[in-house]
């Protein structure tokens, strides 16, 4: 009787083991009315709720603020704040007409206090009116695949057609975090600036990160939040875990907290990095036939990793298709083999390789006229000519 009790005891723990297993494989449930969660170093989507719905980002808007102005190369730069820039409305950084400060410490209190007056003395400073710099911001965001974006202002305040989407601002987060000035800041849970006040007195002035996940999550290290009574509670969250780096975004979710914490656990339990190669490096050098030079080095064009479920790491294999030689002409870019890879024998991704510098193909004229100037360039160091 002893041991059929230990019997059932045991399959009872099995069991209840399993289904904790399947729960924690399932994504978490979620009130945000648009939601992602992204891989960092490759970009997958690893869950969607209305990822592509336009939706008013709040100060999330600010993130594409800060990497234009460090971006900029001028966060040395005293700016002297306008009068239009201290009297903006929302949160602030407090900030008074004439007040000298760096663009440094401004972006900063971007990005720690959320300050609307930051965002746009900022503006100002960098391209001289708030409406050029939004043409910037627009052009910036296209640029980095934020294709379903319009943004009015630097800061994220209420307006009809300033609208992104769940995946475009994972996507602007995704390029921002490769700027270590941006990955420190955000990641910053409390810091102090120069301040110089109203009597022209310098002191620190305390900055505390409003993003209170950097306390609740301990893989946390970004990145804004944001919210206006249109936009609701918004929140753009990063964490790093291992190798590992997820960018979740929650819009008009009123448990963004929780949400978003949920949301990064769930990816961190669930998903796994495979890395095979880096992006830019150079895998191979390959020779040319008739050719002008011999060598063309063949560039991995994209992250070579591979984000998988934790149960088919262990399948992901990885074939590469490269010639053993090339003729010319070869251009720089062009596509000259692929990274293959397979999980379970599946095809699921496939990375470019392309050549980085271009080779044009060898002719008598060519050969004839590079003697010439070889010939002419020994003369030259000689004295001779």
């Amino acid at each position: 009787m002893g041991r059929l009790l230990f019997r059932l005891a045991a399959l009872s723990i099995m069991f209840l083991w399993l289904a904790a297993s399947v729960a924690c494989a399932a994504p978490p449930a979620m009130s945000a009315q648009g939601a992602i969660l992204m891989d960092a170093k490759t970009g997958q989507v690893l869950y969607d709720r209305n990822m592509n719905k336009k939706l008013a980002p709040a100060s999330t808007t600010k993130i594409l603020t800060a990497i234009i102005a460090i971006e900029s190369g001028r966060l040395e730069e005293t700016v002297r704040v306008s009068a239009h820039a201290a009297a903006t409305g929302g949160s602030s950084l407090n900030l008074y007409p004439g007040q000298s400060i760096l663009l440094r410490e401004l972006v900063t209190g971007l990005l720690l206090r959320s300050g609307n007056d930051a965002a746009v003395a900022i503006a100002e400073h960098l391209a001289g009116s708030v409406d050029a710099f939004v043409e910037i911001m627009n052009k910036k965001a296209a640029s980095v695949g934020a294709i379903h974006t319009h943004f009015n202002n630097p800061h994220g305040l209420n307006s009809p057609s300033h609208l992104s989407t769940a995946f475009d601002l994972a996507s602007i987060t995704r390029y921002a975090l490769t700027n270590p000035t941006f990955a420190e800041i955000v990641s910053t849970k409390e810091t102090n600036i120069e301040w110089l006040d109203r009597k022209g007195n310098g002191h620190e002035r305390n900055l505390r990160n409003t993003n209170k996940l950097l306390w609740m999550l301990e893989d946390a290290d970004g990145v804004k939040t944001g919210t206006t009574n249109r936009a609701g509670p918004c929140l753009v969250s990063s964490a790093t875990r291992n190798n590992q780096k997820l960018i979740a975004v929650v819009l008009n979710d009123h448990s963004r907290w929780y949400d978003s914490m949920q949301l990064l656990k769930y990816g961190f339990d669930t998903y796994d990095l495979y890395e095979y190669v880096e992006q830019g490096v150079v895998f191979a050098s390959l020779p040319v036939e008739s050719g002008m030079t011999g060598i063309v080095d063949a560039i991995v064009d994209s992250p070579g990793s591979l984000v998988v479920s934790t149960a088919d790491y262990p399948d992901v294999t990885v074939e590469v298709d490269l010639p053993e030689k090339l003729k010319a002409p070869v251009y720089q870019g062009q596509k000259i083999g692929e990274i293959i890879f397979y999980v379970k024998d599946k095809a699921v991704k496939t990375v470019d390789l392309v050549a980085g510098n271009a080779v044009e193909e060898s002719t008598m004229s060519k050969l004839l006229l590079r003697h010439w100037m070889d010939t002419m360039r020994r003369l030259s160091n000689w004295g001779i000519l």
